[in-house]
Formats: C-alpha cells, sequence, structure tokens
C-alpha cells in the first residue's frame, strides 16, 4: 500500500479527509499562510492526466471568476511529480450532503437553510454564464452552522465554450435532465433540474427517480413523474408535483428543469411547519439568509383571493 505524501507543492500534507477511484484529498498546511486547507489530488497518466489538470484549471478560473461565499475557494492548482495533478482548495469543516442525507434527514427548517444556500451559488454562477453539470448532493458541502458550499465545478462549462468532448454525457443519471439524457447539451435549465431532484432528495432522503440499475433510473426519468413518499405533506409534494403537468400526447411528463426555486422555496420555507401562516426568525436564520423572510401567501381580511398566477410547466424554466 502506498504511503501518502509528506508534501504536495509547498503544502505539508496532515492526513486524508477520503480516498475514492480516480484519486484521495488530503488535510494540508500551507506553511507560508499558516492556514489549513484541502489538497484533491488524482492518481492519472497520460491523456487522463491532462483531462484532469484541465479541469483543476477550469474549477480555479471558476473559483475566481465567481468568488462567492457559498462556492468552495480555490487556491492553487498544480502537478507534482509522482504524485499527479492537484488542487488545492478551502478546508470546510462538515460533511457532504450526500453523507447528512444518509446518516439522517436534517429537519425541515434546516433543509431549507441548506437550499436556499446552494441555491444563491448555482444562481452565481448563471449569471456569469456558468453551467456547473454535475449539481448533486455529493457536490454540496455542508460546514458549520449550516453554512453551504457548492463544489466541483470541474466540468462545468460556460455557454459559449467547453472543454470536453461534443456527444460526451458527464454528470449523474440521477440527476440528470430528459434532454441531456437524450444527448442534448447542458444548459442552465438542466442545472436546475439537477438541484430540483437534489431538493427532492434532501427533504425526502430518497431518490425522485429510482430504480435497482442505471437503465432503470434512467427509463424513470424519462417517462415517469416524481415518486412522491406517502408519508410527504401536500404542501411541499405540491412543490415537486404542480410543475409535471403531464402531456397525454407523448405519455411523458415534461422536464423539471423549469423548476424555480427563487420562487416555491422562498414561500415554502416560511410555511415549514407553520399552520398560522407566522414566520419565525432567529438569529441563525437572520444570519445565514440575510433577506426578509417572505410570510406564506394570506387574501386579506373581507377580500377574496386573486386567481393563482399560472405556473411554469416544466422545472427547466424554474429561475434560480
Amino acid at each position: 500500500m502506498a504511503l501518502d505524501p509528506l508534501n504536495i507543492g509547498r503544502y505539508r500534507v496532515l492526513r486524508p479527509l477520503g480516498q475514492g477511484a480516480m484519486g484521495v484529498v488530503y488535510l494540508a498546511e500551507d506553511p507560508l499562510l499558516k492556514r489549513n486547507l484541502a489538497i484533491k489530488v488524482v492518481k492519472a497518466v497520460g491523456e487522463a492526466r491532462d483531462i484532469a489538470l484541465d479541469r483543476f484549471r477550469r474549477e480555479a478560473e471558476i473559483s475566481a471568476k465567481l468568488n462567492h461565499p457559498n462556492v468552495v475557494t480555490i487556491y492553487d492548482v498544480g502537478e507534482e511529480p509522482g504524485i499527479g495533478p492537484f488542487l488545492a482548495m478551502e478546508f470546510v469543516e462538515g460533511a457532504s450532503l450526500a453523507r447528512l442525507i444518509k446518516e439522517k434527514t436534517p429537519g425541515l427548517e434546516t433543509s431549507f437553510l441548506i437550499l436556499v444556500q446552494a441555491m444563491r451559488a448555482l444562481r452565481a454562477a448563471h449569471r456569469c454564464a456558468i453551467v456547473h453539470r454535475d449539481v448533486k448532493p455529493e457536490n454540496i458541502l455542508v460546514g458549520d452552522e449550516s453554512r453551504v458550499k457548492l463544489m466541483d465545478f470541474g466540468i462545468a462549462r460556460t455557454i459559449s465554450s467547453a472543454i470536453t468532448s461534443s456527444g460526451e454525457f458527464l454528470g449523474s443519471p440521477a440527476y440528470s435532465a430528459p434532454e441531456l439524457l437524450k444527448g442534448g447539451e447542458p444548459t442552465t435549465s438542466s442545472d436546475r433540474f439537477a438541484f430540483a431532484a437534489t431538493a427532492f432528495e434532501l427533504l425526502t432522503g430518497k431518490l425522485p427517480h429510482p430504480g435497482p440499475t442505471v437503465a432503470a433510473v434512467i427509463t424513470h426519468v424519462l417517462h415517469d413523474t416524481p415518486a412522491i413518499p406517502p408519508d410527504m405533506g401536500p404542501e411541499v409534494a405540491g412543490i415537486f408535483l404542480k410543475p409535471w403537468p403531464w402531456t397525454r400526447t407523448t405519455g411523458t411528463p415534461t422536464s423539471w428543469s423549469s423548476w424555480g426555486p427563487d420562487q416555491h422555496l422562498a414561500h415554502a420555507a416560511p410555511c415549514a411547519g407553520q399552520g398560522d401562516g407566522a414566520v419565525r426568525q432567529d438569529t441563525q436564520t437572520q444570519d445565514i439568509l440575510p433577506r426578509r423572510p417572505v410570510p406564506c401567501p394570506r387574501a386579506p381580511r373581507g377580500r377574496k383571493p386573486g386567481p393563482t398566477p399560472a405556473r411554469p410547466s416544466t422545472w427547466n424554466a424554474w429561475t434560480p
């Protein structure tokens, strides 16, 4: 078994944080700036090494361009002889959203705090014409006080350019929009679909499109509506079902890519667990969500409620 390196670049390795099939993430110390950071190393040679280095550089460029509090900050990128390409980034004391979901689904209020922050990071990327392409719980870090960081922009692309070959599928099928599974180009709409699928999993602990195999998951995404758990409350279930009108002519539902997190989550979050429509404000909520809470919609006394605004027909029309 190979020993962990003592140094990567100028950084002193403290201990491994995690390991995957293609690489390792280490906790390290920057002796110059006296701070801890995480270093992702990819074990690859030849063309795979070049691709990994390109993606690391891409992620560093995007981090510098966004400079957003809910996006992981990249400090350095390079290649260490005998080790491979590496990416030095902000160390977040916490866990991935995927791990939190696996261990125990967070409470409803905490879940909405997490989703709103992730939504803001994704919105910032889209405003810079950047498509993430792989939004999922594994790429959302949740730190102290439920502070969220969106990470892994390595396969991201701008709307005007790409570093991947045309037609190459990148991403995770369970979070991929139908248009991607049919060979379409990734867009901000497909990112919104992935965000919606992530929101569903966070709130239910289950995938919206389950299946025992990858093929079964893909079939469910293409032909079925989300699998709403029987214990899901009607208010939350309505968020996920109303953007899914059934198209009788084709027998398939339209895409979640028109889902609009700002429209749905901003109104649903204050209503969570509060039947009287009140909005509870506390120090933690005000610190993480500085915007004024949006009260649950309620008709004024003595006046009939106006017509319900038209809802988007697909999740792709959502505007985070």
